[in-house]
């Protein structure tokens, strides 16, 4: 068989039987390779309220900060409607790299 082809043919043990995948992981496994977890325990870890930073900070762009304030909102917003607040902050902010961009040219 060369490389990339699919052979269709079972692999075979030393007796020429076939051999299945399964039955040649349950033969390679013992009782001492399986891990039984009975309990998962994971702590109770409350942030440090220094340590827990803002979602975002105003920029001093009205523009960009509306945008980012939509952005935020969607914590309280029904997923079904992401989708829609994401387009109208994509574009906000396209608008005004826009305007941006049409000022620094402006001046230059």
């Amino acid at each position: 068989m060369t490389s990339g082809e699919w052979d269709s043919a079972p692999d075979q043990d030393a007796s020429g039987e076939g051999v299945s995948g399964d039955d040649a992981l349950t033969d390679a496994l013992s009782d001492d390779d399986v891990l039984v977890v009975d309990e998962v325990v994971a702590p109770e870890v409350t942030p440090s309220p220094d340590a827990v930073l803002p979602v975002w900070e105003p920029t001093g762009n009205a523009d960009v900060d509306g945008a980012l304030d939509s952005l935020h909102a969607l914590a309280d917003t029904d997923v079904t409607q992401h989708v829609g607040v994401f387009e109208e902050v994509e574009s906000a902010l396209r608008a005004t790299l826009n305007g941006l961009v049409a000022e620094d040219e402006a001046s230059g």
